[in-house]
């Protein structure tokens, strides 16, 4: 059993596979996302076998010191985009989603949301499930330079939120999640039945598994 935590006064929450169920299609996303980048010249391991985040965080190290950050986007975004938008025409809420973030926000505790998905696809799925108003800041790929599990969106919400990392909790569905968290300093739980199995995390154990985004209610106070 997993010791009582200290309340938390802010959550900052990841979005596919966690506040919706994972559909972004792995597979095919991501051999024509390694295609593309190899049609850009990148080479090496960490672009023939990486997957979707790492293979654009690799690629943001060696074009973005050359100032081709616009490049890499251009090139780019329009792939991942497409494949948000094709996950957008099926995600559905987790389970009391929606009833946690408003009682987050009646409870005057913060919520925000790091995500590896565009502003198009979020801006559309938040608006119709109503989720929107509930969740400041709001992060997506475009947002930062960096993907997930690189540290920067969740430092960035860190920085605008002026609390220290132990008092914020991340709420995330994948091994990435885990890294991010870490990296930023910030104690993780891991909603089970997202993007990776529980079993993936046995070399990264998160602090904490639940089962139902109910559960979150209990691991935080007011502020």
């Amino acid at each position: 059993m997993q010791a009582k935590p200290p309340p938390f006064a802010a959550v900052i929450f990841d979005f596919e596979g966690t506040l919706v169920d994972f559909q972004w299609r792995l597979t095919p996303a991501e051999d024509e996302l390694r295609r593309a980048f190899g049609q850009l010249g990148f080479r090496g391991p960490e672009f023939s076998h990486g997957n979707y985040a790492t293979l654009w965080n690799a690629a943001a190290d060696l074009w973005g010191p050359q100032d081709r950050l616009d490049d890499l986007r251009r090139a780019l975004y329009p792939i991942y985009d497409r494949w948000d938008a094709d996950a957008l025409e099926r995600w559905a809420l987790r389970p009391g989603a929606r009833e946690l973030l408003a009682q987050l926000a009646g409870r005057g505790v913060r919520a925000g949301l790091v995500s590896n998905i565009g502003r198009s696809a979020l801006t559309a799925a938040l608006g119709r499930f109503g989720c929107a108003n509930l969740l400041a800041p709001i992060l997506g790929r475009d947002d930062v330079t960096c993907m997930k599990p690189r540290a920067e969106g969740i430092l960035r919400v860190a920085a605008d939120w002026r609390l220290a990392a132990g008092n914020m909790l991340f709420v995330g569905d994948s091994r990435a999640d885990v890294f991010a968290a870490r990296a930023a300093g910030l104690p993780v739980a891991i909603i089970r039945g997202g993007e990776c199995a529980e079993a993936a995390f046995a070399d990264a154990p998160p602090d904490y598994f639940i089962s139902g985004l109910d559960e979150i209610a209990g691991l935080v106070a007011g502020p």
